[in-house]
């Protein structure tokens, strides 16, 4: 690009500024008209004598040398270094004296430029074109003050040599770009938004029967570092030892099968010997009121009891259905009535798309009702749980049906969050999925899944292994332990292993003892 090509401008601009005309004033194609002879310029003449001394007398004047020069001057295609400033002296017409007159435009860019046309109006516009290497105007002196024209002292405004500094700037900006996003990633630790579709839920598999349902971790979650408020928590049903309140249980063998009544015995000792007050049950299938309750009962234990809702609806397994009511009325039949702390209904039923948020309110509320109707306290807090993202975007619905608010969290699933933000990360979520339904929150608001897995694929800065496992769940219990159920007693073999393969490991008891 030549150094002076920033004064080609269309054909039908008149000069009007002193600031970029003087660029165009380099006549080649009118070398027998001095510049004495501006007072005898005739507009009409078909040549475009236009010295430099006589701009400021015709800015009238147009460039009918624009036509033959649409684009960049001959002289400036050749070679760069071609059009020194000691070319000056080959145009005695159109001499360099009278560029002091406009101080605003260089001298040296009058012999760079043999066929320049006026730049009246379109010096500016010529900066910003972007065809070809004709982007280097008068504009761009500012930008490359470090590399000016050494043979041209005297306009250092307008460097020669800044043409090819164009390509290189650009160059070097280039590697600026890519690390602003990788410093970013981890600049939200506290929210970060790809938690939800970084989480894959999937209903269990194993080789039981569908009768088996099997709850599975959720993604995006949420929690602050509070401590349990709300009237639920200063009644009966909510019973926590420092920083331990509940933990997920779920009598499954690794192959899918129910466990043994001996295998349950022992699971339930162990829970209460690690100091927990409480499980979770997510629906009554596989020996619950026959060996699990009972084991709960003789150690003091409470039960959050879950009725497991799939897809289908009235007619398949979720709301209403045949599936759905037998749970409850294992719980209404078989229940001990002083040892609930909550019933919950569903387990990110909306999230899995397995549910309609309007019939899931309905059936929360016809839930509540056969309870009561049944003898159960009617204090007993009867609700659904659902993920940070799904509370979010259609939890609202559900927030006149609810007595208090249960929210699924899992920091491994959120990238930026690494295993020792974990704690933070939680009571964070739980605060933000709180504001969804602020009354039922004000009675109580827990976390009813939280864990952190002890093998699996890295997912961004979250890394999933045994000691990042220990290091998660230490800061879990330390920020939100009273209020969290850990998930989970044991791995879930029976599951699928996931697209991050996590699923089977959640088991964190050896991570707590």
């Amino acid at each position: 690009m030549a150094p002076n090509s920033t004064v080609v401008v269309p054909a039908h601009v008149p000069e009007t500024s002193t600031s970029c005309t003087e660029e165009g004033k380099t006549s080649i194609y009118t070398p027998a008209v001095p510049a004495s002879t501006g007072e005898a310029y005739k507009p009409s003449s078909p040549v475009p004598v236009v010295p430099e001394s006589t701009m400021p007398a015709y800015p009238a004047v147009p460039e009918s040398s624009n036509p033959a020069y649409p684009a960049v001057p001959e002289s400036s295609k050749p070679a760069y270094p071609a059009v020194p400033a000691s070319s000056a002296p080959a145009y005695p017409e159109a001499p360099v004296s009278s560029a002091p007159a406009y101080p605003a435009v260089p001298e040296s860019s009058k012999p760079a430029v043999p066929a320049v046309p006026e730049t009246s109006t379109t010096c500016t516009e010529e900066e910003g074109k972007p065809t070809g290497p004709a982007p280097v105007p008068e504009a761009s002196k500012p930008a490359y003050p470090s590399v000016p024209e050494v043979t041209q002292p005297a306009y250092p405004s307008v460097p020669e040599v800044s043409k090819p500094a164009v390509p290189e700037v650009p160059e070097a900006s280039k590697p600026a770009y890519p690390l602003v996003p990788e410093v970013s990633q981890p600049a939200y630790p506290a929210v970060p938004e790809v938690s939800k579709p970084a989480y894959t839920p999937e209903v269990p598999v194993s080789s039981k029967e569908v009768e088996h349902p099997k709850p599975t971790p959720s993604s995006t979650k949420s929690a602050d570092k509070p401590k349990p408020t709300g009237s639920y928590n200063n009644g009966e049903h909510i019973v926590t030892n420092g920083d331990k309140w509940a933990i997920t249980y779920t009598p499954y063998a690794k192959s899918g099968d129910c466990k043994t009544s001996d295998e349950i015995v022992a699971d339930i000792k162990k829970i209460s010997e690690l100091g927990f007050t409480t499980i979770r049950s997510y629906s009554t299938d596989c020996g619950v009121f026959e060996y699990v309750v009972p084991e709960c009962q003789k150690y003091g234990l409470k039960v959050i009891y879950g009725i497991f809702l799939e897809a289908g609806g009235k007619g398949g397994r979720g709301p209403f259905s045949t599936y759905a009511n037998d749970q409850l009325n294992d719980i209404k039949e078989h229940a001990p009535k002083d040892s609930v702390a909550m019933v919950i209904v569903g387990n990110e039923c909306v999230f899995n798309g397995n549910c309609d948020v309007n019939e899931l309110g309905s059936y929360i509320d016809y839930v509540r009702e056969e309870l009561r109707g049944a003898g159960f306290p009617s204090d007993v807090a009867i609700t659904t749980t659902e993920t940070v993202g799904a509370w979010e975007e259609h939890g609202a619905a559900l927030c006149s049906h609810i007595d208090i608010f249960a929210v699924q969290v899992h920091p491994y699933f959120t990238q930026s969050v690494t295993a020792d933000m974990a704690g933070d990360f939680a009571a964070q979520q739980l605060e933000q999925a709180a504001k969804v339904c602020p009354e039922a929150a004000a009675k109580g608001k827990f976390i009813t899944e939280i864990g952190w897995p002890s093998a699996g694929t890295p997912n961004g800065k979250a890394v999933a292994g045994v000691q990042e496992q220990k290091t998660a769940m230490k800061e879990i219990m330390e920020k939100v332990g009273s209020e969290s159920c850990l998930f989970s007693f044991q791995d879930d073999t029976w599951k699928d292993a996931g697209a991050l393969n996590v699923e089977q490991n959640f088991g964190c008891i050896d991570a707590i003892a």
